[in-house]
């Protein structure tokens, strides 16, 4: 570090040529040592482009401290001035790169510059830089090498499906209010990979593009979103989070969602205390919250977080209270990290971190690292995520990740594999308009887990018809719990009326507990089976004709029964349930056990399992109204029972 500590230099400031595409200077200095480049938005719109470093921050070294070493100005700098410092990339959770340069090459309004800063010592050095940035101004870059990029995949569908599913039991729990889960798409690269961000950023026109090479790997980031920007003692942070795909409807979706926007508020408010432990007091304020905003193909919440620094803070003080992101973290921060930590498949390496400069004259400015490529060892890789909350629904959580991937790996001429790709599944018109049904339990006059109900039919009606459940349906519920005596069953059934949604809420007696289940399986049929369908036809057939049908998906995985979700006991008590999907409806009963086990510190998993492990343990189903009834028999082969076990199960549902 002593290379820059310390250092004296004056600020040189030349220009070179007129404009031209930053692109194509990109591509005409490909073999460049230590080559990056920012293109877009950043310091005040243009491009900025750096190669032989100074110095390379080393292995193991904090990069958030190296910031602290910086030349000191000897003579005043011109306004608005670059000139060098720290380039690179701060990674959420793996190796950092940072580099720090004493010159740049810098496209502004009118040209391009060659900025320097400029010690005794670099004087002749720099001349030649600043002839040889002329000279590569005035070149063409060579022939195209092209690339070409494999399908995309790697990431297991079933693995993030679970993974949204642990968020919100953390969520649930109170652990965290929003959890950012992320997960990795991967294939075979070869061929330049300037080309491949030139051609990404032709493509996109993201804000904050950047072009990063280290020595075992590259970073190609097409980032929309500001991290943090600080001039002088004046802070600013742009958090996104909230997305919809530009479609039809899309934005106005977006707009509408209460979700989207409860998860950017929680951001904003996280960032708010982020700088506010650095900021002076009454100094943060919101200039903007909740813009829809247009970004890589698809639809965005954006808002703003402002502040003024005190006078002694640093901008490693200032990373230190803000990185990560909170936007790709989750809310409270420390929290949501471990959650993100403990659920997702393995690290995320530089994407989510942050990627920029930090310059001892500009100041700093970092984008977020998302919709970000990283290239090596032969293989090109994207990290895809979204924000959970408690109303999360898994399925849509992996569309909104492959929502997100889609214009990226188009632009990039590139396609998700088979097994990652997951085409929409669009209701039947006869499940649409037969509507939704929620079936209760009610004791002595209180409806058992009434408010995870109507967050279930709540979710259903605004996704399946764009409207809430109507504004008397809980009025119709409680009026009919209290005629309720003993053990009753409330149904209630929400059913569109031309523009509008009608509910009706009827009163039953329940009915005796079921025996054991003798179950038969049967192939899932076709459709979207994760909302609850009043229309009941085919599922009542399948019962005359098995008794308890337990459905099976193509690949032999597990499902439900046609009355609730199916659970596996492992020998040493464990309790195992398949994930959440578009053939499996979000059992009520069934979170509320996940809910239980973790509650009683119960082992606990969701994950696929068939038939044959379904045969090798003790298994039952969940419903609202029966909670958990024992699983005897499979196609007439009988399983290990632990009866006694679930009861006591059965008898901690009715409690909660």
């Amino acid at each position: 570090m002593t290379l820059v500590d310390g250092l004296v230099v004056r600020p040189v400031s030349e220009w070179l040529a007129p404009v031209s595409d930053p692109a194509v200077v990109l591509r005409s200095a490909a073999g460049s040592t230590g080559l990056a480049a920012l293109i877009g938005a950043w310091a005040g719109g243009g491009a900025l482009l750096v190669a032989a470093p100074l110095l390379v921050l080393p292995g193991g070294a904090d990069p958030i401290d190296a910031l602290a070493s910086r030349p000191r100005l000897g003579t005043p700098a011109p306004e608005d001035f670059v000139g060098g410092g720290w380039f690179g990339w701060l990674a959420f959770d793996g190796p950092s790169r940072l580099a720090f340069y004493d010159h740049v090459l810098r496209l502004r309004a009118d040209g391009w510059y060659f900025e320097a800063l400029v010690s005794d010592q670099r004087d002749a050095l720099l001349q030649v830089r600043c002839e040889e940035f002329a000279a590569l101004l005035d070149s063409r870059p060579s022939r195209s090498a092209g690339w070409q990029v494999g399908a995309m995949g790697g990431a297991s569908r079933l693995r993030h499906l679970a993974a949204v599913e642990e968020a919100i039991e953390a969520v649930r729990a109170g652990d965290v209010y929003q959890a950012n889960v992320c997960t990795r798409l991967a294939g075979a690269f070869e061929g330049s990979a300037p080309e491949l961000f030139t051609a990404a950023t032709a493509a996109l026109r993201p804000a904050y593009g950047a072009y990063i090479e280290s020595a075992d790997s590259t970073l190609a980031s097409l980032s929309p979103e500001l991290f943090l920007r600080r001039r002088g003692r004046e802070v600013r942070s742009e958090p996104i989070k909230g997305t919809a795909p530009q479609s039809a409807g899309g934005e106005a979706a977006l707009r509408q969602s209460a979700k989207d926007a409860a998860e950017n508020v929680m951001i904003v408010d996280l960032f708010r205390n982020d700088l506010g432990s650095v900021a002076e007091t009454g100094s943060v304020t919101v200039p903007e919250l909740l813009s829809v905003q247009p970004h890589t193909g698809v639809w965005q919440l954006v808002s703003t977080v402002s502040a003024q620094l005190r006078a002694e803070v640093t901008d490693a003080d200032l990373l230190r209270a803000a990185f990560p992101p909170g936007s790709v973290t989750g809310a409270p921060k420390s929290r949501a990290v471990q959650v993100v930590a403990a659920v997702e498949a393995g690290p995320r390496g530089a994407y989510t971190g942050a990627v920029g400069f930090v310059s001892p004259v500009w100041g700093l400015e970092l984008s977020v690292a998302i919709r970000t490529f990283e290239i090596g060892d032969g293989q090109l890789q994207l990290g895809v995520g979204g924000g959970v909350t408690a109303d999360s629904v898994p399925m849509l959580e992996w569309r909104e990740c492959l929502h997100k991937a889609t214009p990226l790996l188009t632009a990039v001429a590139a396609r998700l594999a088979p097994d990652v790709a997951t085409p929409e599944c669009p209701p039947t018109p006869e499940q649409l308009a037969g509507g939704l049904l929620e079936t209760m339990l009610c004791r002595d006059g209180a409806v058992l887990r009434l408010a995870d109900h109507l967050a279930r039919l709540d979710r259903s009606c605004r996704e399946l018809y764009g409207l809430p459940v109507p504004a008397n349906l809980l009025d119709d519920l409680l009026a009919a719990a209290t005629r309720a005596t003993g053990r009753a069953v409330l149904r209630a059934i929400v059913a569109p009326v031309g523009r509008t949604l009608r509910g009706t809420v009827t009163l039953a007696t329940a009915g005796a507990r079921p025996e054991p289940s003798a179950a038969r399986t049967v192939l899932r049929p076709g459709g979207l089976w994760r909302h609850k369908w009043a229309g009941r036809d085919a599922l009542t057939a399948d019962e005359t004709r098995l008794g308890t049908p337990l459905y099976l998906a193509p690949d032999g995985a597990v499902l439900e029964t046609s009355r609730g979700s199916v659970f596996l006991i492992e020998p040493d008590g464990g309790l195992v349930t398949p994930p959440l999907r578009d053939d499996l409806l979000p059992g009520v009963t069934r979170r509320a056990l996940l809910d239980q086990a973790r509650d009683t510190g119960r082992r606990h998993s969701v994950r696929p399992f068939g038939s044959d492990e379904l045969l090798a343990n003790a298994a039952f189903w969940t419903s609202s109204v029966s909670l958990a009834v024992p699983i005897a028999a499979v196609d007439g082969v009988a399983l290990p029972r632990r009866d006694a076990e679930i009861a006591q199960l059965a008898a901690g549902l009715a409690d909660r």
